[in-house]
């Protein structure tokens, strides 16, 4: 049980990092202001075995869009250090390379390399991401193995934002 809380665990660290793109500037895109649902899918492979898919799914309100500012997921915590993305425009939108540290107070560090294709459709009404974080954590009173973690969201306008409450 221990070993399939650790990988659940390590999926989790790599769907919160995805607010790290939020640095890059995107080529321009035609994406619509509004309320959005975002649907998440993780897999976690580690030596050779894959844990069953997390699903997660948020919905947001989305003035600013830039699609590289899209709020995807909760902010980073205070432990998670992202180096500034590299970012190459490509014919269906951008890629965007990344490299995470996570420290933790036991002394266990995570570290996380990062590869994300972006994806906006031409009518601005949804998003693809697509992506893998390699992840590596040292300093665990046990050996623990790389993990790789498979990450796809896709992203969708669902209609107007609610107006705020005076």
């Amino acid at each position: 049980m221990k070993c399939c809380h650790m990988k659940s665990t390590v999926a989790l660290l790599a769907l919160m990092s995805l607010p790290a793109l939020a640095w890059a500037n995107p080529p321009p895109t035609r994406l619509q202001p509004g309320l959005w649902q975002f649907h998440y899918q993780s897999t976690t492979e580690m030596e050779g075995h894959v844990i069953p898919a997390i699903h997660q799914s948020v919905r947001k309100c989305i003035k600013d869009t830039n699609p590289a500012k899209l709020p995807l997921m909760p902010k980073l915590p205070a432990n998670i250090k992202c180096t500034a993305p590299t970012l190459q425009s490509s014919h269906k939108g951008y890629h965007v390379a990344i490299a995470c540290t996570a420290s933790e107070p036991n002394g266990m560090v995570t570290q996380m390399n990062e590869a994300f294709v972006i994806a906006p459709s031409n009518s601005g009404s949804q998003i693809t991401i697509d992506g893998t974080v390699h992840q590596r954590i040292t300093g665990s009173p046990v050996p623990i193995p790389p993990v790789l973690v498979k990450i796809s969201a896709t992203g969708q306008r669902v209609g107007m934002c609610k107006a705020a409450k005076s």
